[in-house]
């Protein structure tokens, strides 16, 4: 099976959905060594401190009960503003700032308890001010986006084909850090897109909230549809940086044209991919909820799992690439 899905990958040929994940799991096989960072990064949130923001999040919500205990407001008003505090309390609670080190969207790293979903055994760190959390949260993105790429470029020496396929050790190292500063420039210009077309947009939607509410509501909603095609057109950008050494404008190019010609088959992945993951995390948590002697196990499959779909995401990128290459060039 790996000679045919080879072949098929150097001539060009592009795999279906399902032919897709099936060399995924196939090219994983049994190296478990390539679910490491997965199953390190789970247990880290699961038994180390967790870095918590439950003292702002207290005084916040405070705010909110001492604003809705205010005299002469509607009871509507009341209740909203109590259900507000509740869930800014409930935010407090679940959010570990540690989970910024898993960067499960962007690098594809699978993780069973980045939501926060069990608690850590030791007591947790507080941090109180918002310029400490945003200095921890910097960090650990930055490494969370360094270990991603460390991952993702691990799977990528699996495969037969692309830059990094077979690649030695020592080159290895140099073009993660190449990699890691490049998906750093794409997040940057990501961002720095976005505000450009949301503050605008955001000071369109204030202003026709008071000449039309309606309007305005309509805008909101279809200002969130923007932002998950932009994000849905670059779905490819980070398999680009890792697996080709793209620099981050030529892989958001790359990213853009491949869904754009391959858009109903993108979908398609799309949503078997997350249909899959979603369903064996949500499986796998309620198994973990029922003895602690679970979670390992659980934490090892889930990793497994994540690991195979981000691998059947690359043969994906890269047979795709190369179908629409040869197509343009036929």
């Amino acid at each position: 099976m790996h000679v045919n899905v080879s072949r098929h990958l150097e001539s060009g040929h592009r795999l279906g959905v399902i032919d897709c994940l099936s060399a995924g799991f196939r090219y994983l096989g049994w190296r478990l060594e390539l679910i490491v960072i997965p199953v390190a990064l789970d247990l880290l949130l699961w038994l180390a401190p967790q870095f918590t923001i439950v003292p702002m999040t207290s005084e916040v919500a405070g705010w909110y009960r001492t604003l809705g205990a205010a005299d002469g407001l509607p009871v509507d008003a009341v209740t909203m503003t109590q259900q507000v505090a509740d869930s800014i309390e409930m935010l407090g609670e679940s959010f570990n700032l540690l989970s910024a080190m898993v960067s499960t969207t962007l690098l594809h790293v699978p993780s069973l308890l980045a939501g926060g979903a069990l608690s850590s055994p030791l007591a947790p760190i507080p941090v109180s001010t918002p310029g400490e959390a945003i200095v921890f949260w910097l960090v650990f993105s930055l490494l969370g986006l360094l270990i991603g790429v460390i991952y993702l470029g691990m799977l990528a020496r699996r495969l037969p084909i692309g830059g990094m396929s077979g690649m030695p050790m020592r080159t290895f190292a140099g073009a993660v850090i190449r990699q890691w500063l490049q998906v750093i420039a794409f997040v940057l210009i990501v961002f720095l897109a976005l505000v450009a077309i949301y503050i605008p947009l955001s000071i369109g939607i204030a202003l026709f909230s008071v000449l039309s509410p309606a309007l305005a509501s309509f805008l909101a909603v279809a200002s969130g549809a923007v932002t998950l095609v932009i994000f849905f057109y670059l779905y490819f950008a980070t398999a680009g940086i890792v697996m080709d050494n793209l620099s981050a404008p030529a892989t958001i190019s790359r990213s853009v044209n491949l869904v754009r010609m391959n858009f109903l088959p993108t979908l398609g992945f799309f949503a078997v991919s997350t249909l899959i993951g979603l369903g064996m995390t949500v499986l796998l948590l309620q198994l973990s909820n029922l003895a602690l002697w679970v979670v390992t196990p659980a934490i090892v499959i889930s990793a497994y799992i994540g690991t195979g779909l981000a691998m059947a995401l690359l043969v994906f990128y890269r047979t795709r690439y190369l179908g629409t290459e040869s197509t343009l060039v036929a």
